[in-house]
């Protein structure tokens, strides 16, 4: 689907620094500042990037997702293109939506002008609709008879309903969309009401494994190299122990890096998502902690400055890291709704702001399930893929690679898998509130499961992904 307008660097690899130093709103302090800032964001991309209706957005994102949100009103000015959280006792923020791009938390320290430049050259992706699945819709193929009738319809039918029934507790949708797709086929699409096949939503931390593979994609380039010192300015002065961080350590968790990745009012996630205005310069800033490679650290803070690596070598424009991700995987892979929302200084944010519908994530997983080739092309090499699957030895347990989750187990048995009901092979971009892509090549099959799981509940992927992958006809022989 092509994007609807109306609705809605280091060139080579200079250190030389463009951008001014990161801007921040002033700090969150308590849980109601943090309650207007996400709201802003969210709803800002829910009402322009997914056109819902204010009334579902305020009911069904803002004031289910957290007690610290129901106090909290919104104020849309569709000709400013803006969205402003309010809530009794808390700071006002405002979000602005910029067509192409999606939506960005103001800090109110860079001009309106600035952020409008910055978008005025983008478009649209190019729309793929009219050809046959899985680069378009039309026709969306049916499963081969024969495995069909290995498939046991009924029990997957019944997967995919538990997976809605059982979550939707007080009156608003909690899974919003599964795709499950087997055989190159969609065998189970489902979607609550308010949502359909052409909504877009929210992968949060899932986005941390599309910018990965925008890395992977200059890496094949060679533009871009995994065990060389990261592009970073920051870490490029005398006597910097940052600067033998490289890119592999950035990419599998392993920097060494300081960062805190809890979500509490003046921690670095929140410091970074909801308070500076480049964050990938934020990020950058943190000191050292461990020696790079001996400790595995999740970090939202590491996919930002990835984010900013791929920016610079794309341009150094939102208009260039706009374009690269379109014509080298939102366009070949047919994730034509597909968008990541950037910061104020043009970057956009690998690690949290991806967009695209239920389909369109699938598709990604596709992209792993067919081991980087679509239409017959090698999108990604295998040298990179097999990089991206391996587990990183410096963290606890096998169940990370390249900003992807695995589901190896240890030699002490399966209950060391992440998923133990899933097979060992799975593998699986994540996000916050429960979203999952998951490709199993055993299977020859991709589960998508998207929605909006509130503060203090859990959606427990393990139950309800294993009871559909069971479902499933066993994949075909390899010939």
């Amino acid at each position: 689907m092509a994007r609807k307008v109306s609705s809605l660097c280091f060139t080579g690899l200079a250190l030389a620094v463009s951008a001014p130093a990161f801007a921040a709103a002033p700090a969150i302090s308590k849980p109601e500042d943090l309650g207007t800032a996400v709201s802003a964001q969210i709803a800002c991309a829910s009402i322009f990037v997914a056109e819902r209706a204010e009334a579902d957005v305020l009911r069904d994102d803002i004031h289910a997702f957290a007690p610290f949100m129901t106090a909290v009103t919104l104020a849309v000015d569709r000709k400013a293109r803006t969205v402003t959280a309010s809530a009794p006792g808390a700071a006002t923020r405002t979000a602005l939506y910029r067509p192409v791009a999606g939506c960005t938390l103001l800090t109110g320290d860079v001009p309106n002008a600035v952020l409008d430049a910055q978008a005025a050259k983008l478009k649209p992706t190019r729309g793929n609709a009219a050809k046959p699945w899985p680069i378009g819709d039309a026709p969306v193929p049916k499963l081969a008879a024969a495995a069909e009738a290995r498939l046991d319809r009924a029990a997957l039918d019944k997967a995919v309903s538990a997976a809605f029934d059982e979550q939707n507790k007080g009156g608003y949708p909690d899974t919003r969309a599964i795709v499950v797709v087997q055989g190159g086929a969609i065998v189970a699409e489902r979607y609550a009401p308010g949502f359909d096949r052409n909504t877009e939503l929210l992968g949060w931390s899932a986005s941390k494994s599309i910018l990965g593979t925008l890395v992977g994609l200059l890496v094949d380039d060679g533009t871009l190299k995994l065990d060389e010192p990261a592009p970073v300015p920051e870490w490029q002065g005398a006597g910097d122990p940052r600067a033998k961080i490289t890119l592999r350590q950035l990419l599998t968790m392993s920097s060494g890096l300081t960062f805190s990745e809890s979500y509490v009012p003046g921690n670095d996630s929140i410091k970074m998502l909801f308070e500076a205005g480049d964050m990938g310069a934020m990020a950058a800033a943190k000191p050292l902690k461990d020696a790079p490679g001996t400790n595995w650290s999740y970090s939202s803070g590491t996919t930002n400055i990835l984010s900013r690596i791929v920016f610079h070598a794309t341009g150094g424009t939102l208009e260039g890291m706009t374009r690269f991700a379109q014509q080298r995987l939102f366009e070949p892979t047919g994730m034509t709704s597909a968008l990541i929302e950037p910061d104020e200084a043009g970057v956009q944010v690998g690690s949290s702001y991806a967009y695209a519908t239920a389909r369109d994530w699938a598709r990604y997983g596709l992209l792993h399930l067919n081991k980087g080739r679509v239409g017959g092309k090698q999108l990604l090499s295998k040298e990179w893929l097999d990089f991206a699957v391996t587990p990183i030895k410096a963290a606890p347990r096998p169940v990370y690679g390249a900003q992807l989750w695995l589901n190896h187990a240890e030699t002490d048995g399966e209950r060391r898998k992440l998923y133990p009901d899933l097979p060992e092979d799975t593998v699986m971009a994540r996000g916050h509130s429960f979203q999952i892509v998951a490709a199993i090549p055993s299977q020859d099959a991709v589960i998508v499961r998207l929605g909006w799981t509130p503060e203090g509940h859990t959606f427990d992927w393990n139950k309800y992904l294993s009871q559909i992958a069971a479902a499933l006809a066993p994949a075909a022989p390899a010939p």
